[in-house]
């Protein structure tokens, strides 16, 4: 009876047990839900994000090989008979009476020519831009909406193009290219790819590039005072900044002197000086492909000895007979006989600009590359390319997790998760990229968190010489119709310079917070030189210099370079501990290869 009297009172005390354990369930069975829901919206959003990204990049350069393709064609015309012997441009001579006995005739090929040269330039202008607005139909096409940042950047920029203090001044760009006043083309051009103003806000652009324009500040550091005029460097530079709010110390490690009173004395930024950007704007500062213009022979000699002129007009049959050099032609050497040579020096042609080159040039190992690509280079097209079709976007992070901070809640304070112990020496990496991620959620982790996307594309051409070796296209000088299709490549195989369109914040702190850092002698007097919108956008980056302005932080970085990182202890005889003797310190591994592999080596920054 007593027995049956304890199995009552034990089941009695156990009754809810099983409510509990039932709630438990639904819990994980609703956060699971949460979490899958999460997930596939998360894929979907990058599926939808990164296509309207590749479709953009390769649009773009779809039309930068048109536009290089059309500009070779010109050349090809101009490197031919076709301005002499077809009627239709004034000149009507032929082969055995050009030119005639008085100048006219070479007068006329040098105005027709200079025609040809003026729409070189516009299509250098025209081509990228439409090119341009046909990538922002095509993010369109794939889901994404106007971009504000993107749109109010090329509203100032179209707002410089019209002012006179950089486009329009004279002493700063040439205002006029073989009669073609580019400025007002060039203007409406971006008018109408922002289209209509609604409400004052304009909705062309969904999705932007990186641009270096002429009324961009290139910012200098007076050098006459103080040595560390290249900290205005390194404060230009985004990753820098993104260093600092990671605390990634080995990146930083130029900034964080081991004698540290050398680098950082009152005003160490020092007189931060505006220079107008000066250059040469033969064609659209938007998807540039980088030509210019220049006049004499010798561009059609290299082209012409080599064979490549003839390779070229080869490639589509029927050229041949469409098509004949003005070397067949005529003796075009200098110390001709018959007079007819003198044709070359009337002809102005579109060449490359040295932002073509080879990778090895540009400093680019392709050996390591093609560790991280599906095979090699292909021979020939394994240059740095100066039509580059770069496009990002900036997209805020709406995931549930995120919202409710889930990720925040398990990285800090007691609920955060440590992995290992002191001697363990995985767990103390995994520690370590967690207290960075953190440090950097600090900074950045606002209400409207962004994740960026982007993609770059650009267009593959060779030329072939008279023995059959490929070379690059920039070879023979002068622009051809040699550019045969478009692929996108690795993002940090090609960096874009310039600003980027999509980033409203950083844009304000390059161009208004740090002119304005230099005319302060102390960091927080810079917000009163801002408006109070701008300083709230720079306000992250604030911070930042603030924290590489504190000598206690410095040193906490320097401590850390310096810690010990691998060492072993020494015994004596008798196997007691005597010493203890440090093989590397943290700074020395600051080059190796994070993601795995040691070995001092490190991987591309970003492939996609």
């Amino acid at each position: 009876m007593n027995g049956f009297r304890n199995i009552r009172r034990r089941l009695r005390s156990e009754r809810g047990q099983t409510l509990i354990l039932g709630l438990m369930a639904v819990i994980i069975l609703i956060v699971g839900i949460l979490v899958l829901f999460d997930v596939q919206r998360v894929i979907r959003g990058k599926v939808k994000v990164m296509s309207a990204i590749d479709a953009a990049a390769l649009t773009g350069a779809k039309w930068q090989q048109n536009t290089l393709n059309l500009i070779g064609e010109m050349n090809l015309i101009k490197a031919c008979t076709v301005l002499i012997t077809d009627p239709a441009y004034g000149i009507g001579g032929d082969l055995e009476t050009f030119p005639g006995g008085d100048d006219s005739e070479k007068e006329q090929l040098k105005h027709s020519a200079d025609l040809l040269t003026q729409m070189q330039v516009r299509v250098a202008f025209v081509g990228p831009l439409i090119g341009f607005g046909a990538a922002q139909q095509a993010a369109k096409n794939n889901g994404l909406t106007y971009n504000e940042s993107c749109n109010t950047f090329l509203q100032e920029m179209l707002s410089d193009i019209s002012s006179g203090e950089y486009y329009g001044n004279p002493d700063i760009v040439k205002q006029e290219y073989y009669g073609f006043r580019w400025r007002v083309p060039y203007a409406k051009m971006i008018s109408a790819i922002l289209g209509p103003s609604d409400n004052g806000t304009s909705k062309g652009v969904a999705v932007g590039t990186n641009v270096d324009y002429l009324g961009m500040p290139k910012l200098l550091a007076d050098r006459s005072e103080r040595p560390p005029v290249t900290v205005v460097n390194y404060l230009q530079n985004r990753t820098v900044m993104e260093a600092i709010a990671a605390e990634d110390w080995c990146i930083l490690r130029a900034l964080l002197p081991n004698n540290d009173g050398i680098y950082y004395q009152e005003k160490w930024w020092g007189n931060i000086e505006i220079e107008p950007s000066k250059k040469s704007l033969e064609g659209s500062e938007i998807l540039p492909v980088h030509v210019k213009t220049s006049e004499g022979g010798d561009f059609y000699t290299r082209a012409d000895e080599n064979g490549m002129l003839d390779e070229v007009i080869q490639r589509i049959p029927g050229r041949e007979e469409e098509l004949k050099k003005l070397g067949t032609a005529y003796n075009t050497g200098e110390n001709s006989d018959d007079g007819k040579n003198h044709s070359l020096p009337e002809l102005s042609w579109s060449i490359f600009d040295s932002d073509w080159c080879s990778y090895s040039e540009y400093g680019v190992d392709t050996g390591s590359w093609e560790n991280y690509l599906r095979g090699p280079f292909q021979q020939g097209v394994d240059y740095r390319s100066g039509a580059l079709s770069y496009f990002s976007i900036r997209v805020p992070d709406e995931t549930i997790l995120r919202q409710f901070e889930f990720r925040r809640r398990f990285q800090t304070g007691k609920h955060a998760l440590r992995f290992g112990g002191k001697n363990n020496s995985m767990g103390q990496q995994i520690n370590r990229y967690g207290e960075n991620t953190e440090n950097a959620l600090t900074y950045f982790d606002d209400d409207d968190f962004q994740i960026t996307f982007d993609a770059t594309a650009k267009t593959l051409g060779y030329l072939k010489t008279e023995e059959g070796a490929i070379r690059y296209p920039f070879i023979a000088g002068m622009v051809l119709p040699v550019f045969e299709k478009v692929t996108l490549i690795p993002v940090a195989l090609e960096p874009v310079y310039g600003m980027p369109m999509d980033d409203r914040a950083w844009i304000i702190y390059v161009t208004k917070y740090l002119p304005a850092l230099g005319k302060v002698n102390n960091i927080d007097d810079v917000e009163g030189h801002l408006t109070g919108e701008e300083f709230a956008l720079c306000l992250k980056y604030h911070k930042l210099i603030k924290d590489l302005d504190n000598l206690s932080w410095r040193l906490r970085g320097r401590e850390w370079l310096n810690a010990e990182a691998t060492g072993h202890d020494v015994h004596d005889a008798f196997g007691n501990v005597i010493g203890h003797v440090t093989d590397t310190t943290n700074e020395d591994h600051c080059d190796d290869w994070r993601s795995g592999g040691g070995g001092n080596r490190h991987g591309p920054g970003k492939l996609h």
